[in-house]
């Protein structure tokens, strides 16, 4: 199996993992909208400080370096735009009549949720492997948004909405009974895009790895 097959498939066990992980936090209640967000979150910074690190130690392997600097700073200062949001509005203004919800995002805050830490365990292990299994980084410094940071606002904007939605906040429409699934409601589309969006990343990495492997393969 060459690397680059190999490190597809642990992308797609990364993602089933953290999957399982998610589906486990629903059914024992311990997750909210601020969790589901604020792991995307981690995800993206987790992503953004090993591709410094790849600056650091890997230059060589950067097609180029200018534009992968230039993205590294955006993604760090929407980083910090995107933390103080979620933290503000989905850590508390979102939850704040709800006392067990807003209990429930501290606990996150403070890595005492367990689904949670195990979540960023696994991001932590697959950049790892991605950092040891890749050849190449083309970047194109017009494309400053990285898949796992459009996955970040669009997750924000749509969870945003279906909050709204599921918790009759916007409209009168939803029938009462509704209420005690809302906050299902609200989580599944973030899943949705991170999945499609995931699966696309690990699709592309995926075809540069191998025509870098097997143009390497052929310069031997």
């Amino acid at each position: 199996m060459n690397k680059a097959f190999a490190s597809f498939w642990f992308g797609i066990v990364s993602v089933l993992f953290f999957g399982g992980l998610t589906i486990a936090a629903i059914v024992t209640k311990e997750i909210t909208i601020f969790y589901v967000i604020y792991v995307f979150w981690w995800d993206e910074l987790i992503k953004a400080i090993f591709e410094t690190i790849k600056l650091s130690f890997q230059g060589n392997q950067i097609e180029d370096v200018a534009a992968f600097k230039i993205q590294l700073y955006v993604r760090f200062f929407m980083l910090f735009i995107y933390v103080v949001f979620i933290l503000i509005c989905f850590g508390f203004l979102i939850d704040w009549n709800i006392k067990d919800n807003v209990s429930k995002n501290i606990d996150v805050f403070i890595f005492r949720n367990i689904y949670f830490n195990l979540s960023l365990l696994t991001f932590i292990g697959r950049e790892v492997y991605v950092y040891a299994n890749t050849f190449h980084s083309k970047v194109n410094v017009a494309n400053v948004f990285t898949k796992g940071g459009l996955t970040l606002h669009l997750s924000i904007i749509f969870g945003m909405l279906l909050w709204g939605l599921s918790t009759n906040k916007i409209g009168s429409f939803m029938p009462e009974s509704f209420s005690s699934y809302s906050y299902i409601v609200s989580i599944i589309p973030f899943f949705i895009i991170k999945f499609i969006f995931d699966w696309w990343d690990l699709s592309e990495k995926r075809k540069m790895n191998w025509n870098t492997e097997n143009n390497t393969e052929l310069h031997k």
